[in-house]
């Protein structure tokens, strides 16, 4: 019990064990006995770490040595990594010298080749001079004359086998090589049969076409000399216009450069195409591109032609261009038409029509002056031939002729046509010259009812309502219709009348005749009344002298027969013609027979005459003279002042 209660008091950490005592004399003897367990604290790292503060191995507690060796990783450990073999550095992380690859495999060079090694290394043997090989085992037959191979030929040799391979361009086995010239072939080199083959270089050549040729050597045809388009037919411009062709005259025939807005070389083939087109024109063949290189289109600058090409034209040598050629820098078809450059359009020009001098019109119609207009149109040949007759007989006509062909006056001509003008009625000078108005062209339009056009001969008076809105409306000139209207010349314009135009009597010669006749008047009466003086003065002396008597006088009235009716001598100066003679013959021949009543006649002549010259007629101050009982009355709100110097207006 006392041991059972020392065990129950036994200390943590201590067991009481029940233990016979041996002895000599006693079996056994059964005692207790305490055993007690005492802990002691023994530093260690775990795997992967080393060191009394237990640092991670290299490469990484998870993978130390990158799994290609064995760390030191104890507590007395230091760490060093033992690589596998083939494996070296800190963490056995690079190949040991000799060894290639991820997996540092061996590399297998002979001694006269060293190893592309290393964990990036192929484990390609790099051979010494004179050595192949893979592994640089075998001499290199090759490297020594070129393996016995011809100048530029290249040599190949598979294990101790050499073999020789001639260059492009040339012909042999290799050992012997020459060199091929492609222009002794039997199609003359791939030229055209109008182009001279020659050889540049072995195996390449360069075709050119001959003389009176043009193309690019693979294509020819026959040089076109430019023919100008105004000689055939004048380019279909008018007979009396002068033509010229822009496309003859421009040297480059057409073609011209285009360039994207963005840059040079911007343009695909596609682009190409539709920038031409824009531009009214298409994209340019190598031919046309060749007649502007010869006509001077130098640019160092490639572009599109047609069928996918690309070049650019020289006219002289320069390095920068195409290496100093001169003449067309090929390119050739071009296989992606995705690629950028400029383009070289062709466009042609258009004919350029201008009449020539003294001629009016767009070029491919023209007309000339008035005269040459009446010539050319057969429906006025009726008035033209009188006025060509009338230039034959009097000076007045050849003047006429004159006026109608100078360019320095405009004027407005008024043509009776054949319809209205027959071939038997005669127009009179002045009736010709009626129909003309010098100093300005007058057109429809401007011919407004009530006014008046003035000519040398008289006066026109243009009547009839005309439409403000259509100034093609009926215009009458005097009483005749105008049918047609504003034929233009380069000298005036020429309206077409239903029939001709009747010129009013000459005046200036009726006045003429009117004045000698009243200065004859006035002569007489002159006399009259000085012999009256005298008479008078005489009866005064006479009676002075002699004694007074008273005499009978007979009133002279009484004996005198009655005064002619002398008024019907009197010509209206506008509508009758003057007799031609001397003043004395217009006197009554009653005058000397009655000299009173030739004093009062004379006297009412005179008057008369006043009166004819006050109240009767309107003159202008050069040619005209116009009655001014035919003014007409102005329909459309008032008068118009179109000409002060040729046409008026009431």
């Amino acid at each position: 019990k006392v041991a059972e209660d020392k065990l129950n008091s036994q200390p943590a950490g201590c067991e009481v064990q029940k233990c016979d005592l041996p002895s000599l004399l006693i079996t056994k003897n059964t005692g207790c006995r305490t055993i007690c367990t005492v802990s002691f604290l023994k530093p260690k790292c775990c795997h992967g770490y080393y060191g009394r503060d237990c640092l991670a191995c290299p490469g990484g507690s998870s993978s130390p040595c990158s799994n290609r060796g064995k760390c030191d990783d104890s507590h007395l450990g230091n760490g060093t990594c033992t690589c596998e073999v083939g494996f070296g550095g800190v963490a056995c992380e690079l190949c040991s010298e000799g060894f290639y690859g991820g997996r540092c495999k061996a590399c297998n060079c002979s001694e006269h080749g060293s190893c592309d090694q290393g964990r990036t290394g192929t484990g390609v043997c790099f051979c010494e001079a004179g050595w192949t090989g893979e592994r640089c085992e075998i001499m290199d037959i090759c490297s020594v004359w070129n393996g016995g191979c011809a100048k530029g030929a290249s040599c190949s040799q598979v294990g101790e086998q050499v073999s020789c391979t001639c260059p492009k361009g040339h012909n042999g086995d290799g050992f012997t090589c020459l060199p091929i010239d492609p222009c002794v072939s039997g199609d003359n080199g791939g030229c055209h049969e109008h182009a001279t083959c020659t050889m540049m270089a072995p195996g390449k050549k360069k075709c050119t076409c001959k003389d009176n040729y043009i193309g690019d050597g693979v294509t020819c045809e026959v040089k076109q000399q430019p023919i100008s388009r105004c000689l055939q037919d004048n380019g279909q411009c008018h007979q009396d216009a002068k033509c010229t062709d822009l496309h003859f005259e421009d040297t480059k025939f057409g073609v011209f450069h285009y360039r994207s807005v963005r840059g040079q070389y911007k343009l695909t083939y596609s682009d190409a195409q539709q920038a031409c087109s824009a531009e009214g024109g298409s994209i340019a063949t190598y031919t046309q591109l060749s007649y502007a290189q010869q006509g001077g289109l130098n640019l160092c600058a490639a572009g599109w032609l047609d069928s996918a090409r690309v070049a650019y034209p020289t006219t002289y040598s320069s390095p920068q261009c195409g290496f100093g050629h001169v003449g067309i820098v090929d390119y050739g078809t071009r296989k992606n038409l995705s690629e950028t450059w400029d383009t070289f359009c062709f466009r042609m020009k258009e004919v350029t029509c201008e009449c020539s001098p003294g001629y009016v019109g767009d070029g491919l119609s023209c007309v000339g002056n008035l005269l040459q207009v009446l010539r050319s149109t057969p429906n006025f040949s009726n008035f033209f031939s009188q006025i060509l007759n009338s230039s034959q007989v009097s000076e007045s006509g050849k003047q006429f002729v004159r006026r109608l062909g100078n360019l320095t006056v405009q004027s407005t001509l008024f043509v009776p046509d054949n319809d209205g003008l027959p071939d038997n009625q005669t127009l009179s000078m002045r009736d010709i010259e009626f129909h003309l108005s010098e100093g300005l062209a007058l057109p429809l339009v401007q011919l407004k009812n009530g006014t008046r056009i003035r000519t040398r001969v008289g006066g026109l008076t243009v009547r009839g309502v005309a439409d403000q809105m259509n100034p093609s409306s009926s215009r009458y000139i005097n009483d005749r219709f105008i049918t047609d209207s504003d034929i233009q010349a380069s000298n005036g314009v020429i309206h077409v009348l239903q029939g001709p135009l009747k010129a009013p009597p000459p005046r200036q010669q009726q006045m003429k005749v009117a004045h000698r006749a009243g200065l004859g008047v006035g002569v007489v009466v002159l006399v009259i009344l000085l012999g009256a003086v005298v008479f008078v003065g005489y009866k005064f002396y006479a009676h002075k002298t002699k004694p007074f008597r008273f005499h009978y006088f007979k009133d002279e009235e009484e004996e005198a027969p009655p005064p002619p009716d002398t008024n019907r001598s009197i010509c209206n100066p506008v509508y009758e013609p003057a007799e031609s003679g001397s003043p004395e013959a217009a006197v009554s021949p009653h005058i000397q027979k009655n000299k009173k009543s030739l004093f009062i006649n004379g006297l009412n002549k005179i008057n008369q005459m006043r009166w004819t010259e006050e109240s009767s007629w309107l003159c202008s101050a050069q040619t005209s003279c116009l009655q001014a009982e035919d003014k007409p009355e102005a329909v459309n709100g008032g008068s118009y002042d179109l000409l002060s110097d040729g046409l008026e207006t009431s």
